[in-house]
């Protein structure tokens, strides 16, 4: 593994050295894509013209939880809804903004417990790996951003008290009505940027 915050100047030949994995975070780091890409050389190109770019968020330091895949975005989610809720003014600990909170932790639990134990079980990769894939680059970006989606989904005033129902919140997320919360949690495991490129390029819908 190439050290990509040694200090050191990078040359063509360190990335020519790296695996097409390692060229990808490094280019999902620094929010770059390499559009039209095939061939490894392609990678090595843009990645070498972008050397002296930094991470653009700091992922190179997000501190990896040290609890499960399920528990670790479930309080993310928590932590996020009594952070919008406080933003747009509401008492975080009223009715029904703090059950709403707690059920969406819970229910973004239950629904990652679910489908991360069968991707991990399915992919023969533990569910430690997929989790520290997910506090990496591009998929924290995106995961963040469909938890928010589903926070705003469920903070709208027509359905919000409905959202205190563990069941209704899980049959939202189940059947993607405010993201494809399967498709982010699978392109996690296998390692896939291209989708959450995509989940990002429409952040604009919030």
């Amino acid at each position: 593994m190439v050290c990509m915050t040694c200090g050191a100047t990078l040359t063509k030949e360190h990335f020519k050295a790296m695996k097409m994995k390692e060229l990808r975070e490094f280019l999902s780091d620094r929010g770059l894509k390499c559009v039209g890409c095939q061939e490894k050389d392609d990678f090595i190109k843009i990645a070498f013209e972008n050397r002296d770019k930094k991470p653009v968020t700091g992922v190179e330091k997000r501190e990896i939880p040290n609890t499960s895949l399920w528990e670790a975005w479930g309080a993310v989610t928590k932590e996020k809804c009594i952070e919008t809720v406080g933003k747009r003014g509401e008492d975080t600990t009223s009715e029904p903004y703090a059950s709403v909170c707690s059920t969406l932790g819970l229910a973004v639990e239950s629904f990652l417990m679910q489908h991360g134990k069968s991707l991990s079980q399915k992919l023969k990769k533990r569910p430690e790996l997929i989790l520290k894939t997910s506090y990496t680059g591009v998929y924290y970006n995106a995961g963040n951003h469909i938890f928010e989606k589903l926070i705003n989904y469920c903070l709208t005033p027509s359905i919000r008290n409905k959202c205190s129902s563990l069941t209704f919140v899980m049959d939202i997320i189940e059947n993607s009505k405010a993201a494809d919360f399967k498709n982010w949690i699978m392109n996690v495991g296998i390692e896939n940027t291209n989708p959450m490129y995509e989940v990002l390029s429409h952040r604009s819908d919030l």
